[in-house]
């Protein structure tokens, strides 16, 4: 049970990203995990990665509420999935200052078991629908008001000679294509362990990668830059008060980018499971 509830914690600590489980529920359970990202940038890279300042003392922030959840289709074979994200986004420069705030791209999928790997790993693979719930009629805008699919894979498991109930960690890759617009890539890795009974550190590394036809830099409209590559690290701390309720608080930042925003911020989410 610690190290299914360890592997909970660890993906979803990710919510900024794609806030997908890698373990599947047991027939009548049900996870929703509940956080806040706040998200900050007064800085950019251009397409040779050279770093500058926005333009006219300009900031970009936002602050993402979402609400994962999961829960068994088919016992510990198959769950449906999904993620509800509302996003409150502000721009301000010396001329400007806009506030935006509705839903953002909402998440509908399925998750499967493929394969157990060895004595302590597991397979996974999910499909999930992209439905975007706004309209991009106020700046800045929340995203690229296009729907899209995600394809997902994902090994998941436990070091033994760290201890089996006490650590975790996973390698994921994923796709996802925007129809009409960009086709974006992600390589995530992370890693858990627990240092006593009930707390836990969480790390993890993104690789993103998004490929559209426009490689223009908006820091007015940052999350609909098409053509970007972000390099992003998570720390996060947590809580287990009880096998069904966790809290867990961190930071993160990017390392590298090309022909995007720099960013970072911070992160609290819950795991609740039922």
């Amino acid at each position: 049970m610690k190290n299914k509830i360890l592997l909970l914690l660890l993906f979803l600590q990710t919510i900024c990203n794609y806030g997908q489980n890698p373990w599947l529920q047991s027939k009548g359970d049900v996870l929703f995990s509940p956080s806040i990202t706040h998200y900050y940038t007064d800085t950019k890279r251009d397409e040779n990665s050279i770093k500058s300042d926005f333009d006219n003392n300009g900031y970009y922030k936002n602050n993402v509420y979402k609400i994962y959840f999961a829960t068994s289709l088919i016992g510990n074979k198959l769950d449906l999935i999904g993620n509800i994200p509302y996003v409150e986004s502000t721009y301000s420069d010396d001329f400007n200052f806009n506030e935006n705030n509705e839903f953002g791209d909402v998440e509908l999928g399925l998750k499967m078991h493929l394969k157990k790997v060895g004595e302590f790993h597991y397979l996974m693979g999910s499909l999930t629908s992209i439905i975007p719930m706004y309209s991009n009629d106020a700046e800045p805008f929340v995203g690229f008001g296009k729907f899209g699919t995600e394809l997902k894979i994902n090994i998941s498991g436990n070091s033994k000679w760290m201890g089996v109930n006490d650590n975790f960690h996973q390698l994921e890759f994923g796709v996802k294509q925007f129809f009409g617009g960009p086709t974006q890539f992600k390589l995530y890795g992370s890693q858990g362990y627990r240092f006593t009974k009930k707390f836990l550190a969480l790390a993890d590394i993104d690789i993103f990668l998004s490929r559209g036809d426009n490689f223009t830099v908006s820091q007015e409209n940052v999350q609909i830059t098409p053509d970007f590559d972000i390099v992003k690290t998570t720390l996060s701390l947590g809580y287990e008060f009880s096998p069904s309720f966790a809290l867990y608080a961190g930071g993160f930042s990017d390392l590298w980018n090309r022909n995007v925003s720099i960013g970072k911020g911070w992160q609290i989410f819950t795991v609740i499971k039922l």
